[in-house]
C-alpha cells in the first residue's frame, strides 16, 4: 500500500488498494459524504443482497487481516474483521445517499480516486496506440 492521498470533497483520503484495486471502507465513505458513523455500513448491510463479494467488496479476516494489518496503517489493530468496498460497490452504495453532496463526491471519488489508473492507462495507449506487444502483427 502506498501513503498517496487525493482530495475528495475538501478533504484528504488515503489512497488505499487490494488486489490491485482501489477500495474504500465504510469510514471513508462517511467522512467524504459527511454521514454520521456507522450509514455506510448500515446501508450496506440493508442492501447486502445486491452485492457481490470479491466484486463489490472484499471481506477480509483471519491470517489475510493480520497480513493487511502488518502493510497498511488503515487497519485498526483491534479490527477482527474489514469490509473493503470496490468502485462498483461504491457505487452501488452511494445509490442509497441521495442529496447533493452525494452526487458531488460520487463524482470527484470515481473521476479522481478510482478511475486514476485507468486514465493513466488510457494515455499510455494514446502515445503507443499499438502497443509494444501488438508490434508483431503488423510487421511479422
Amino acid at each position: 500500500m502506498n501513503k498517496q492521498l487525493v482530495k475528495i470533497n475538501n478533504t484528504d483520503l488515503l489512497v488505499k488498494e487490494f488486489n490491485g484495486q482501489r477500495v474504500v471502507t465504510f469510514k471513508d465513505i462517511d467522512m467524504l459524504h459527511e454521514r454520521v458513523d456507522g450509514t455506510a455500513k448500515r446501508n450496506f448491510n440493508e442492501n447486502k443482497k445486491h452485492f457481490i463479494e470479491n466484486e463489490d467488496y472484499f471481506y477480509i479476516n483471519g491470517q489475510e487481516l493480520r497480513n493487511l494489518k502488518q502493510s497498511t496503517k488503515f487497519v485498526l489493530s483491534n479490527a477482527k474483521e474489514i469490509i473493503l468496498i470496490t468502485e462498483s460497490g461504491y457505487l452501488m452504495l452511494v445509490k442509497s445517499l441521495q442529496d447533493d453532496l452525494a452526487w458531488q463526491v460520487q463524482r470527484e471519488l470515481v473521476n479522481n480516486y478510482f478511475r486514476v489508473k485507468s486514465n493513466f492507462n488510457n494515455q499510455l495507449q494514446a502515445i503507443n496506440p499499438v502497443g509494444l506487444n501488438d508490434v508483431d502483427k503488423f510487421f511479422g
